[in-house]
């Protein structure tokens, strides 16, 4: 499960294939615009961060607020806005921190987990205890160590009302 990778050239064949009435320079602009904004670090209204292609044709939106679906099976996305794992250079290593400065999220070899780039599935944004400050750690946990899962399970979820 999950996207399948593309370039925006690939991606423009086919779609042009299948909607042969639509304007290739449109198109082109179309997704250069959204692929700059997922890279300007443009977010969805949920805070995800958006879908490429889904947002070239609607508008700034990430694929859950899009589709309603909250994982995508065999959709495609543009291979420079799919998700790469945080590289160790320019992180910080627990090592080398001052002990009265730690805080936050280490990875199993040290070095400091960005929070802000692993993203929310969309089963949170639906969850009761989204926003909640006392339950934020668990979940950022929970989401941190299912990031590459394709399928985000959680057994806290309670669905708002």
């Amino acid at each position: 499960m999950g996207f399948v990778s593309i370039s925006i050239q690939s991606y423009i064949k086919i779609h042009l294939r299948n909607n042969p009435t639509e304007d290739k320079s449109t198109l082109t602009r179309n997704l250069k615009r959204a692929l700059s904004d997922f890279q300007s670090g443009v977010k969805c209204s949920c805070g995800n961060d958006i879908w490429v292609i889904g947002s070239s044709q609607i508008g700034n939106t990430c694929f859950t607020c899009l589709t309603g679906e909250s994982m995508p099976t065999d959709h495609y996305e543009i291979d420079a806005a799919l998700p790469k794992s945080q590289p160790k250079e320019g992180r910080r290593h627990i090592d080398d921190m001052d002990p009265t400065m730690i805080s936050g999220f280490f990875d199993d070899d040290g070095y400091e987990i960005n929070m802000n780039l692993v993203k929310k599935p969309g089963l949170c944004l639906t969850c009761i205890h989204e926003n909640n400050p006392h339950e934020e750690l668990l979940c950022q946990m929970n989401r941190y160590d299912q990031k590459d899962n394709a399928e985000f399970i959680c057994g806290a979820y309670r669905r708002r009302e």
